[in-house]
């Protein structure tokens, strides 16, 4: 038994390792995995391919990417990344192996690779980062294998002085790993040409330069690497910290090993509390880099794309959206539910933000936005903000799902042509392809698009109006547009959004000229909760008793308002007011909520 433990001890613990990968991806960060994806589009051409190695570092972006793209089938990602990560520990323990550590730094190993995947707690660290690392680490290994078994130096020289460039345009930065491992390992063994091979560090840097320099690249791109990190303007230090353990590490337990400090490690009880306490840090580095407000965001915006509407609404009752994106994500989750009438005030809110948030030009936040926009049927600001969010993606690539809902809506207008460019893009691709075959069906056909229960809904129910200039400065104007035009197609989620637009502005003369038009809207079956407790109000303000309330009001949204206006009015710091079931009621958000108004001063144009 003894003997069976000893010898499969590290490939289990490597087994682990990645297993551990796979279920973190798979599970708590599965929405981590969908972002990922849907920020690139990966084509099967030969044009795609060259496109990528065009620049330093290519071909690790090309086979990050072509990793990346399985994402979209989550479980199938995950296994990836997990075998990614497998990859690079194992092949770390066998340049330890080969740079002569000992072979009780074994748990060391997976250091260069936790701190990897604490690194990658930053959503903008690509996989391409890990790809070339896992080149550099085959550099290194090739050229301990080629000194050990070529006595010719010129044959060693030439690996070096040939594969360097070679390394740096197909993987990028890294080349630094190769070329700083190749060095301290053969330090590290006292090899007598190791003081010789420093010369390689200057020559990486006249390569990176003298690349940089001919493809007009700015220095710190040239050095830093262009494709690991999504925004191209600098890299993080942690950076240099990854590519720094996975260079040095091994070398420097050679010779801690020689020096004999590594000793104490043999005994059996030492490697199992070495292996816990490299296990713990790193949990607690993985643990400690992943922002937890970041990835929530990124999570409500993967339940919004998935339309799994109940799951938001449970996570939103577990812990209060705050944020205006992810609060608009509950209200479109409440809103796709029907229950948005209803429950409005359930949940915080934080403003019309909490409907609309504020437009910025950048990649994340207009896409919840054109969820929101496409489900009202908005369909061209939907498209706008689609656009919009594509174009501002840092490093310059397309999205399949952004892709997919520009093609969406270009359908439902009847572009075709413009329709067809973008289906003719996502079927060069490998998870978009049966969809986009399906779509080109509807592209000339008028009868398809009508007819189909989506596409046909929508072009019923968008503003048809030639001269309709979007703002979002006025939301209840272009509702109430949108209500005209589908005014017999009884788009129910536009009529609670106006509804809640206005309550959330606090603007109860509005509120008062638009709730009737709800009797046009055939699908509801009850005057919303949250409006009736408004109506409740607003009568008693104007009325002593209820006597002769004409509207069809329950009991209990009776009771709760007066309880609240009772209490309120007999002592506005009573606690009973900031908790269920008084902090529910719509007058306790009138009241109490925050006096920020989304007015005009505070909004702009996309244009």
């Amino acid at each position: 038994m003894r003997t069976i433990i000893s010898k499969y001890w590290k490939i289990t613990l490597s087994l682990l390792f990645g297993l551990a990968v796979v279920l973190f991806w798979a599970v708590p960060y599965v929405s981590t995995l969908a972002y990922q994806e849907q920020y690139q589009l990966f084509l099967l051409t030969g044009d795609y391919f060259a496109e990528r190695l065009s620049v330093p570092g290519g071909l690790a972006d090309y086979v990050a990417e072509f990793i990346t793209q399985f994402n979209y089938v989550y479980v199938v990602g995950a296994i990836l990344l997990g075998l990614v990560f497998f990859l690079l520990q194992r092949l770390t323990a066998v340049v330890f192996r080969r740079a002569g550590a000992s072979p009780a730094s074994y748990p060391l190993t997976f250091v260069p690779a936790l701190l990897l995947w604490a690194y990658m707690g930053n959503e903008s660290v690509l996989l391409s980062f890990a790809v070339s690392l896992l080149a550099a680490l085959e550099f290194i290994l090739h050229f301990i294998i080629l000194r050990e078994h070529c006595r010719r130096q010129w044959a060693m020289w030439t690996y070096l002085l040939a594969g360097i460039p070679v390394f740096y345009w197909l993987f990028g930065a890294s080349v630094w790993v190769a070329a700083v491992g190749v060095w301290a390992v053969a330090w590290a063994s006292r090899y007598r040409q190791a003081w010789t091979l420093l010369l390689l560090l200057p020559y990486v840097a006249a390569v990176e330069l003298a690349i940089g320099y001919v493809l007009v690249l700015p220095v710190f791109q040239s050095l830093g690497g262009l494709n690991y990190f999504r925004y191209p303007v600098a890299a993080p230090w942690m950076q240099t910290v990854v590519m720094a353990a996975f260079a040095l590490l091994a070398p420097a337990c050679a010779v801690a090993g020689r020096k004999g400090w590594m000793e104490w490690l043999r005994k059996p009880l030492t490697q199992v509390g070495m292996t816990v306490m490299v296990a713990a840090l790193g949990a607690v580095a993985v643990g400690i880099s992943f922002d937890p407000q970041k990835y929530d965001l990124i999570e409500y915006d993967y339940l919004v794309r998935s339309h799994q509407w109940d799951r938001i609404i449970s996570k939103a009752e577990r812990e209060p959206a705050t944020t205006p994106l992810s609060v608009s994500c509950v209200n479109l989750a409440l809103g796709m539910t029907h229950q948005l009438g209803d429950r409005l005030f359930d949940f915080y809110q934080n403003g019309a933000e909490g409907l609309f948030p504020t437009f910025t030009r950048d990649m994340t936040s207009p896409v919840p936005t054109s969820e929101v926009f496409y489900h009202l049927g908005m369909v061209n600001d939907a498209e706008r903000y689609s656009f919009e969010a594509q174009e501002a993606i840092p490093n310059h690539r397309k999205s399949g799902r952004l892709m997919r809902r520009l093609a969406q809506c270009n359908i439902i207008n009847g572009n075709y042509a413009v329709a067809a460019k973008y289906l003719r893009l996502l079927q060069k691709s490998l998870f978009y392809r049966q969809w986009a075959n399906d779509q080109m069906r509807f592209i000339g056909n008028d009868r398809a698009v009508e007819t189909d229960r989506e596409y046909g809904w929508m072009r019923n129910i968008r503003i048809k109006h030639t001269d309709y200039l979007f703002s979002d400065r006025e939301m209840d104007q272009m509702l109430g547009l949108l209500l005209v035009d589908s005014k017999k197609y009884d788009n129910r989620l536009a009529y609670e959004y106006l509804i809640a637009y206005e309550l959330l502005q606090k603007d109860l003369n509005r509120f008062m000229q638009y709730y009737p038009l709800g009797r046009y809207v055939t699908a509801l079956d009850h005057i919303p909760y949250a409006t009736q407790q408004v109506l409740v109000g607003v009568w008693l303000q104007r009325h002593p008793s209820l006597d002769g309330m004409p509207y069809s009001v329950d009991r209990q949204n009776v009771e709760s308002t007066v309880n609240f206006i009772r209490t309120y009015m007999a002592d506005k710091s009573d606690g009973a007011l900031s908790s269920p079931p008084l902090s529910q009621n719509a007058w306790h958000y009138l009241l109490m909520g925050s006096s920020s108004k989304k007015g005009k001063e505070k909004m702009r144009d996309i244009y």
